[in-house]
């Protein structure tokens, strides 16, 4: 017989018998347990705890990824070719107000050039005119250039005659009020009031600030003067001197020193300022000395 436990005797595990009630085998067995299928690796973002308001300066700045490099060299040569853009058109601006700052300058050196030239020369108005209407002068209208002719005038248009020229009108004139020859050449031949001793001639156009287009194109340009004593006697010429486009109205030009008296006078227009119908003259004065009267002699 088996040795008995005291305890489970007593605790009713063996029968009247005294055989266990309860009998064990041990078997061995191999449990599976079912494999479940992979799943994707699911990356958790950790959830960012919002730290309280006393800890706010501990909690780290959460800064940007930064970009990727290709895309900081695409802009960078974007920001680049834009720049250099912008410096050749600051350059371009540049070079044209430059050049349009000196074009400025010399055309206003040229139009003080001018007004010092005419303020040195005599005004017409303190000297004699001897090619005055009023004083006895003439026009040798067979040796001057014939008017130009207005194709189609406009009703109550006033022809002026050469006459026009050598009546003495003052400053300023009048717009439209001159004797027109056409093309770019014309001759103005006047029988002076007296013979005289030549020394400076005055030519009269209206200025650029007269002209509703800003430009005086039928202004003479070139012209020449020429002297005779007599008028089947040869012309001698005095000068040749330029009207200047930028300068004042009345331009007084001096004649070189010459001996004799002179008592017809020829006003030749080489060219003009640009037109090429006609050309326009709108004052002409001619300023010397008359000859000292001889000394009687004693006999």
């Amino acid at each position: 017989m088996s040795r008995r436990s005291v305890r489970l005797e007593n605790a009713g595990y063996y029968d009247s018998d005294g055989s266990p009630r309860t009998s064990y085998t041990s078997v061995t067995r191999r449990h599976t347990w079912p494999q479940e299928k992979a799943r994707p690796a699911r990356v958790s973002q950790p959830a960012q705890r919002r730290a309280p308001l006393w800890r706010a300066e501990l909690v780290p700045r959460t800064e940007p990824a930064p970009r990727s490099g290709r895309w900081f060299s695409w802009s960078w040569n974007k920001v680049l070719a834009f720049l250099v853009s912008l410096l050749g058109f600051g350059l371009t601006i540049y070079s044209e107000a430059k050049v349009y700052r000196l074009r400025t300058e010399v055309q206003s050196l040229h139009l003080e050039l001018a007004r010092l030239q005419t303020r040195m020369s005599p005004k017409a108005i303190f000297k004699g005119n001897f090619a005055l209407d009023a004083h006895g002068a003439q026009i040798l209208t067979a040796l001057s250039s014939k008017t130009h002719q207005q194709k189609d005038p406009p009703p109550g248009l006033k022809q002026f005659t050469a006459r026009d020229v050598i009546k003495g009108s003052n400053y300023p004139l009048t717009p439209g009020h001159c004797w027109a020859v056409s093309g770019q050449t014309g001759v103005l031949f006047v029988a002076l009031s007296q013979k005289i001793h030549l020394s400076h001639v005055t030519l009269g156009h209206i200025s650029k600030g007269q002209s509703v287009t800003g430009e005086i194109l039928s202004a003479p340009k070139t012209f020449s003067i020429y002297g005779r004593e007599e008028l089947d006697g040869p012309a001698v010429r005095l000068g040749t001197f330029q009207y200047q486009a930028d300068g004042e109205s009345f331009q007084t030009f001096e004649i070189p020193e010459y001996p004799k008296v002179v008592r017809f006078v020829a006003l030749e227009v080489q060219s003009n300022h640009g037109h090429e119908e006609y050309t326009c003259l709108y004052n002409f004065r001619v300023h010397g000395k008359v000859p000292e009267a001889a000394s009687p002699t004693n006999e």
